[in-house]
């Protein structure tokens, strides 16, 4: 596959990669207005670096999130595209073995030798209509069966309304002089009148001795019927999407939306490409064409499956219904997942509030600038504008971290897609294989030499070697059976067709489904086994399935067939077909699949841990589903999250439908790796001490005339502050020096102009747990008339607000005994935390004290 870059003209139907764009826009456009202004009042705060960084990662999400929204819709038409071309091959496959051995049917045999010898009767016509007849109600994907002879002329065909014969002749000679297995036709036909397209399948009968050519069987696949049986199950009508099937010359010869797409029109299709647009009739559409994949050796007609929608509709879907019932914190935490995101991608909030941290720390400056050197008037104008600087670059952050969380919600919601739609695979694949199974063992025991010789009173040794020899024969065609069983009215086994079963020859069969078969009342009955462990195959579980063999007379039951299905290899074969792809189609490591029963038993599994008969505790939620119905969610197995599609099994035409009596509730389960619980756990907790941003620009700051202006800092969660006249500037530490035998809440010193000043660890001082930065920030803090000069280590810078002092309460109003002059206060304000003050000359005494003490126990 190659890829394809992202066009403007493409990216301009993204709507909501669209809308963050404008926002971000409208947020540039603010930003130039408050350059200006910042430029003009001289607030002493420098915003170019702040908006380049800004831009930068806006652009780097918008081109992510535009390549993910791409990529979601291209990857929901790439499963619709595949399923539309490999349900309908593995279907046709099937029609390879039919014609096969329906061709060597000993009733279309005899039925052309009388004709060659003119002696067909109305009795032997009513017959083969017979016959055709319930090979049709058995295998209800045939619309019509026609049998010609060697000159080419059609004696007989189930339904005359068809006039299939338009290219009878050239169907004939195909089949006729073939040596392949079967001949496989595709032609227009016409029913009342009207154009209808039909899939025929040919092969030459031939005399039981295999020495003459008697004519040709076709049996005509139900083409228009399947398609939109496949296209309805596949598209529901609010989907704009349109399937489509295409032939080697690329002509539409099916479509899920003939209005928009006829059938018969020449389209675009490249299969070498992920996706490219098309352009039909004045309007645009996103495609994907997908070839089938091989089944068991068979590829097909060299068909296409395409899905396209139009351009317009594209990008429109909500992810809301695929999220909206997953655990909110367990979405929150995936979203933190390496395992699907890459470091860069991970990096970008943290990235952005490091932008934002380092603009509060210029707006920080700049209002201590203000409140220590500017006339009350401009001050106010100065300190209006830093704050709505500071409210523009939260803008900024909050659109870039939504940008990054519609981002992260895109990428996991394709992966929950996935998910569903290879569940719903699964169980299409498994019900379209089962349905098939019940057809066969019904027409199997409608074989006239079964009915004959058991209907006889005593059965010879001939009689049940040739018995055997059609079973072989039989099993041989349809290798899906491990083996098939023939047993009399009482249940004694009469022949097998796996030698490594002989010794179930004259045993008597025990299990419940053989009574269950002789009271079947119709040659449409059949029963089927519960999926269980049995001698039958080799004590391991599986279904059975089994039909009555009736006297040739209709009246009576003389025995049965069973037929066992090879479900170990076949189910297997089946649940790694679905396995979920990558963007290189490659399976994604750690992914696994599963049928499980409505017991809650694993059918079949992909992964050693779920057994065959393990009981399934991980989701009991999905026994609540119904027939069709599915789910997707998050669960977590082995200390790792995994998206989870489930979808129970809803039969195929009448397989499991309403006229069947046949139940049996199936679920598939599709698990997608999503990352390591613990890996994710651990970069959370780091993150979340990593402390960001504790501007409120909500905050409402008032200058009273008796108020003072107060520098405001965290240190962990503590809120503190000191009055801005004795504050500085806030600085980045870029070179630190610890000192050997320092006082405990000394950190170092650090340059500062052409000065050296020591740097307190406050956070070590108020007995807080250790805190993390990105980068740690040092506020310089000084007191000429006490000859101070010193920094200290902040978490995060915070408001500079007025306080008056009726807002400010003093330690001695709350605890008796504590001197006039502690130098600690509390303020409270609204919409905050509460607020401790603090003054510069007691929180270098606290250092001293510290200091002194450490000396005291160090002389000791």
């Amino acid at each position: 596959m190659h890829p394809q870059p992202l066009t403007e003209e493409l990216a301009s139907h993204f709507k909501k990669v669209n809308d963050f764009r404008s926002h971000i826009y409208q947020l540039q456009n603010a930003w130039d207005s408050l350059a200006l202004m910042a430029q003009l009042s001289g607030t002493g705060s420098e915003m170019e670096e702040t908006r380049t960084a800004f831009n930068k990662i806006s652009n780097a999400v918008l081109r992510h999130l535009s390549e993910e929204t791409l990529h979601k819709t291209a990857a929901q038409l790439t499963s619709k595209a595949f399923e539309v071309i490999n349900l309908l091959i593995r279907n046709l496959f099937e029609r390879t073995a039919d014609i096969g051995f329906f061709a060597t049917d000993d009733d279309v045999r005899g039925y052309l030798e009388k004709h060659a010898a003119g002696a067909v009767t109305a009795h032997e016509q009513l017959r083969i209509t017979h016959r055709f007849q319930e090979y049709q109600n058995k295998y209800t994907v045939y619309e019509n069966i026609a049998l010609f002879d060697m000159a080419g002329n059609l004696l007989h065909q189930l339904d005359a309304s068809q006039q299939t014969l338009v290219d009878q002749h050239a169907i004939f000679k195909l089949a006729a002089q073939s040596s392949a297995p079967y001949v496989e036709y595709f032609y227009e036909t016409e029913i009342n009148g009207k154009p209808y397209q039909s899939l025929m399948y040919a092969h030459e009968v031939r005399s039981s001795d295999g020495l003459r050519s008697l004519g040709v069987l076709c049996l005509c696949f139900k083409f228009v019927n399947e398609l939109q049986t496949i296209f309805q199950n596949l598209i529901s009508g609010s989907d704009w999407t349109i399937g489509i099937l295409l032939d080697e010359h690329r002509h539409v010869i099916a479509s899920s939306d003939p209005h928009q797409i006829p059938i018969g029109i020449t389209l675009c299709a490249d299969t070498d490409k992920d996706w490219f647009v098309a352009r039909f009739a004045g309007r645009e559409y996103l495609c994907v064409t997908k070839q089938a994949e091989n089944y068991q050796g068979y590829s097909g007609p060299g068909w296409l499956g395409q899905a396209m929608i139009p351009l317009e509709y594209a990008f429109n879907q909500s992810m809301q219904g695929m999220i909206s019932n997953i655990d909110a914190e367990i979405l929150r935490k995936v979203m933190r997942s390496p395992l699907i995101f890459s470091e860069s991608l991970l990096n970008i909030p943290k990235q952005a509030a490091n932008i934002q941290s380092k603009l509060n720390q210029s707006v920080w400056n700049g209002n201590i600038w203000q409140s220590n050197y500017v006339n009350t008037q401009q001050k106010n104008f100065s300190k209006s504008l830093l704050s709505e600087i500071s409210n523009t670059g939260h803008k900024t952050q909050q659109i870039i971290e939504g940008m990054v969380s519609e981002l992260y919600q895109t990428v996991v919601s394709v992966m929950l897609e996935n998910s569903s739609f290879y569940a719903q695979l699964a169980v299409e694949i498994m019900d379209r294989n089962l349905y098939e199974r019940a057809n066969d063992v019904r027409w199997w025991a409608l074989t006239h030499v079964f009915r004959e010789c058991l209907g006889n009173a005593q059965l010879s040794a001939q009689d049940k070697n040739q018995i055997s020899s059609i079973l072989r024969y039989i099993n041989g065609l349809y290798t899906v059976y491990d083996n098939l069983i023939v047993f009399d009215r009482q249940g004694t086994v009469i022949a097998v067709s796996n030698p490594r079963y002989n010794e179930l020859i004259d045993s008597q069969l025990t299990e419940e489904w053989v009574g269950r078969t002789r009271s079947c009342t119709s040659s449409q009955d059949y029963v089927v086994s519960q999926f269980e462990p049995t001698p039958l195959y080799n004590h391991q579980a599986t279904y059975i399935y089994a039909a009555p063999i009736r006297h040739l007379d209709g009246n009576s039951i003389v025995g049965g067939i069973g037929i066992v299905f090879d479900s170990k290899p076949q189910f297997q074969a089946m649940l790694r077909d679905v396995i979920p792809r990558d963007k290189t189609d490659t399976p994604v490591s750690g992914s696994f699949t599963l049928f499980v029963n409505e017991q809650l038993k694993v059918i079949s599994s992909t992964h050693a841990d779920f057994a065959t008969g393990d009981d399934f505790a991980l989701m009991p939620e999905i026994s609540n589903l119904n027939e069709g119905q599915r789910l997707f969610d998050i669960a977590i197995y082995h200390h790792t999250y995994y998206a989870v599609g489930v979808h129970a099994a809803y039969g195929y035409r009448e397989f499991k439908g309403a006229e069947d009596d046949y139940r049996n509730k199936v679920f598939a389960l599709i698990f997608t790796p999503l990352g390591n619980v613990n890996e994710i756990n651990q970069r959370i907790t780091a993150e979340s001490q990593v402390i960001h941003n504790k501007f409120n620009p909500n905050l409402f700051l008032q200058n009273a005339e008796d108020s003072q202006e107060y520098a405001t800092f965290y240190v962990g969660n503590s809120w503190l502050g000191i009055e801005a006249r004795f504050v500085r500037e806030a600085i980045d530490e870029v070179q630190l020096r610890t000192l050997p035998e320092s006082a405990p809440f000394i950190a170092g010193m650090h340059p500062y102009g052409d000065q050296v000043i020591p740097i307190i660890d406050l956070a070590r001082m108020l007995g807080h747990a250790h805190y993390f930065t990105d980068y740690r920030q040092i506020v310089v803090i000084e007191d000429k008339a006490a000859a101070l000069k010193f920094g200290v280590f902040v978490s995060a810078l915070g408001e500079i607000p007025y306080l008056a002092p009726n807002q400010i309460q003093p330690m001695n109003t709350f605890f008796k005994g504590i001197s006039n002059n502690p130098g600690i206060a509390i303020a409270n304000l609204a919409q905050q935390s509460m607020l401790t003050l603090m003054n510069a000359q007691s929180l270098w005494e606290k250092v001293t004290i510290g200091q002194q003490r450490q000396t005291e126990q160090a002389m000791l």
